[in-house]
């Protein structure tokens, strides 16, 4: 049949287990019925983030619409399966690209700084855009253009591979003029705080000590 790799979400990110699915051929027919029910109930119950949890339907008064797009989108998934739509997810990936998912963070952001260039080219200001616009429109910029993918990989290969092996204390010293001014500087709002506390002891009303006695 095939090897697959399954990940095994709790032991880590990337962790998964190998297994060679050959075993099922001599399997009992209730194991080969749990693996089969077990697997159709993820691949069914997929694709739903858009739908509301039980609760938050019931929360919204949407229960039975929510209920109805759920089983929708079960059915699709059951008709694409058939189909050979469906593709497999692969662990440490997106799901949507089969791109590591560190690879999609680093090319995101270099769409994103080109969003934000073409946005500043237009007038338009960055912070009168919500994130969730500009997050979109750098996922679309990596979609029309896969070289945003090759410059990530290329950066994180290049950020691995750079290992400095010098000691920054023989590049850096504390220079001495800058801590003594800095602990003057702290000495000095030492001095302002007591002299502000003092202020306020002597702004009480006198008798004010024998009275709370």
């Amino acid at each position: 049949m095939a090897t697959l790799q399954i990940p095994i979400a709790k032991a880590g990110r990337n962790v998964t287990i190998e297994v060679d699915t050959d075993f099922l051929n001599d399997a009992p027919d209730e194991v080969i019925n749990l693996v089969i029910l077990e697997g159709l109930k993820t691949v069914l119950n997929s694709r739903m983030s858009k739908v509301k949890s039980p609760k938050a339907a019931a929360e919204s008064g949407s229960t039975e619409e929510e209920a109805k797009a759920a089983l929708a989108q079960a059915e699709k998934n059951l008709e694409d399966l058939k189909a050979g739509k469906l593709k497999k997810r692969t662990s440490g990936a997106s799901s949507k690209t089969g791109v590591a998912r560190e690879v999609m963070t680093e090319a995101r952001r270099l769409a994103k700084e080109d969003v934000k260039n073409q946005m500043r080219a237009k007038g338009i200001k960055i912070s009168h855009v919500k994130a969730s616009q500009i997050t979109a429109a750098a996922n679309a910029f990596i979609e029309a253009d896969p070289s945003y993918i090759t410059r990530a990989e290329a950066n994180l290969s290049e950020a691995k591979a750079k290992t400095i092996a010098i000691d920054i204390t023989a590049l850096i010293q504390e220079d001495a003029k800058l801590v003594e001014k800095a602990e003057a500087a702290k000495s000095e709002r030492k001095s302002q705080l007591s002299a502000k506390q003092a202020g306020k002891v002597a702004k009480r009303k006198p008798g004010a000590e024998l009275r709370a006695h």
